[in-house]
């Protein structure tokens, strides 16, 4: 996913930014609910690489901010 972001203004940034956030909140909440385990590991697994990718774009951002 990160070559896209290459393409996107820093606004775009920090809209999809937003978006991550959103959906790391709703992985979170639905890891609270009673699914058999290979879907909790597919969820788990999948918020993992949500917060790399959000971790990744704020510093990003944050160079074009600090530039």
């Amino acid at each position: 996913m990160r070559k896209i972001y290459e393409y996107m203004s820093t606004e775009e940034k920090i809209k999809a930014l937003g978006l991550l956030k959103v959906d790391i909140i709703e992985l979170k909440q639905e890891l609270q609910n009673n699914y058999p385990r290979v879907v909790k590991d597919a969820i788990t697994e999948t918020l993992n690489r949500y917060q790399i990718e959000e971790e990744w774009l704020k510093n990003k951002v944050e160079e074009r901010t600090n530039c």
